[in-house]
């Protein structure tokens, strides 16, 4: 096999020297350009950033208002069981008719006092 091979390259002639690829200059990048693209990554992540301590602080503020609203709530629920307090104390049979017949000047009804009034409509017929 190695004979064959020689024998090919005996037919092809000498070996001719390779020509080498001309020396091309690199294209690089002008240094502006590489400082101008970092600082647009820069600018875009500070405004990222100043998206999110914004959005924190909005949350901050609506916690802070619902920590107000929770405690007016509960100061309402307090003064509501104080005001149902009073009305129940208000509305005690005793007091009531202690009221009336103090200050009003009136009596309680005997049983041979009463009347009742017949309308006339559905129920009379």
């Amino acid at each position: 096999m190695a004979q064959a091979a020689a024998a090919v390259r005996a037919r092809r002639g000498p070996a001719r020297a390779r020509p080498q690829p001309k020396a091309r200059a690199k294209a690089r990048r002008a240094p502006r350009s590489r400082v101008a693209g970092g600082a647009v990554w820069i600018t875009l992540v500070a405004f990222l950033l100043a998206g999110v301590v914004a959005l924190n602080v909005a949350v901050l503020r609506l916690n802070v208002q619902l920590d107000s609203l929770g405690a007016e709530r509960s100061r309402l629920r307090a003064e509501n069981a104080e005001l149902s307090s009073q009305i129940a104390s208000k509305a005690q049979a005793g007091r009531i008719q202690m009221l009336a017949l103090g200050e009003l000047g009136l009596e309680p009804a005997q049983a041979g006092q009463w009347t009742y009034l017949e309308l006339g409509g559905a129920r009379g017929r």
